[in-house]
């Protein structure tokens, strides 16, 4: 059977994460020392903007902005190993517990995404080095997103089997042989 952490692997390999990304994504860690507030204000500012998110973060947004600056500190330490993928298996089942829809982890990503272009296209003159490094970029954001997909997906059937009562194996067969 094959485990998440099987699966996060595996993933890496597919989207060619090597070690050169993990190389251009430590280089990139001073500049988005130095943007990184800024990154993370805006995106706090867009979240606020939206009734749902916002019901979410009231209240919590400065203990927020410093759980968001360490989780993107984390993204440019250089290692993506099996406790990378534990903790961001524990932040999306964080997400999942308080009620985050998927859609707002996408959105997120994208946001992350475009503005973290935007703060490297101001700094990285060489458009060689630019593109390699933003392709290295997208690889590890879409690499913690689809780390948050696994966990909302198995709990949500865990959730399912404690509710229903049924085995997580017979959950598994209903979905993979459900009939549109």
């Amino acid at each position: 059977m094959t485990t998440n952490l099987d699966a996060f692997n595996m993933l890496k390999g597919f989207i060619g994460f090597t070690d050169k990304d993990a190389e251009n994504l430590k280089a990139l860690a001073p500049l988005f020392e130095a943007h990184g507030a800024a990154i993370t204000d805006a995106f706090y500012e867009k979240l606020l903007a939206e009734e749902e998110a916002a019901a979410l973060i009231e209240g919590r947004v400065d203990q927020l902005k410093k759980t968001h600056a360490r989780w993107m500190g984390e993204l440019f330490a250089g290692d993506y190993s099996d406790g990378y993928f534990d903790n961001r298996w524990r932040i999306g089942l964080a997400h999942v517990r308080v009620g985050v829809r998927p859609h707002w982890v996408e959105a997120v990503m994208s946001f992350l995404r475009a503005e973290g272009l935007k703060a490297m296209a101001g700094e990285i003159a060489d458009i060689e080095a630019l593109t390699d490094r933003y392709a290295s970029l997208v690889k590890v954001l879409d690499l913690d997103l689809m780390i948050i997909n696994l966990a909302y997906g198995e709990e949500r059937l865990e959730r399912l089997s404690s509710f229903t009562g049924m085995s997580r194996k017979l959950l598994e067969r209903c979905v993979t042989q459900a009939k549109k």
